[in-house]
């Protein structure tokens, strides 16, 4: 019964990522001419969505394995598109661009060696959550210039970032580590 629950496509968290992803390409290209409050309102609501399908799949028992592939895909291309944007139209540190995708990608590439090593998709954790809740804060405040806590921000950011993959490497360990013990 579990496995079949596992696989179901059509749930409303997955629906609710689909829409995510379906709201990327727009918002960038509303970002891109300039529409900021627009733009921040899509944004918002990605970002709205995301905490509803993640509430939704846990208190609802509605986890799937295609939503542990797209719920994630859809955080890390939107916030990509719009960072991507912001630096273009200098709105945004270099700095800061590399910081925030060298942080996804360290997350795509190191779930998947490690899903492959011991088999299960690690979780977020809740400081992983939180920076990712700051990242995205920090890109709506840059979307409609609120000068006087993007920068604030932005250094926070990377802060969490650097103490969120080391707690994310430090807790992955311990799981391999306890599989491994545990296989012995």
């Amino acid at each position: 019964m579990l496995k079949k629950e596992a696989n179901r496509v059509w749930t409303i968290p997955n629906v609710l990522s689909f829409i995510r992803l379906m709201l990327i390409a727009p918002t960038g290209m509303i970002l891109w001419n300039g529409e900021n409050v627009l733009a921040a309102t899509l944004a918002l609501l990605g970002g709205l969505l995301d905490i509803a399908d993640g509430i939704i799949a846990r208190k609802y028992n509605q986890t799937s394995e295609l939503g542990k592939i797209i719920d994630p895909l859809a955080d890390k291309l939107f916030v990509a598109v719009l960072v991507v944007i912001l630096f273009i139209q200098n709105r945004l540190p270099l700095w800061f661009i590399l910081a925030v995708i060298s942080r996804d990608l360290l997350i795509i590439i190191g779930g998947a060696i490690i899903s492959t090593k011991i088999k299960i998709v690690p979780p977020s954790n809740w400081l992983g959550k939180i920076t990712a809740l700051t990242i995205g804060i920090t890109i709506l405040s840059i979307i409609v210039n609120i000068e006087k806590i993007y920068t604030i921000l932005m250094y926070l950011s990377v802060v969490l970032i650097v103490s969120s993959f080391v707690n994310y490497v430090v807790s992955v360990t311990k799981q391999i580590k306890g599989i491994e013990i545990g296989n012995k």
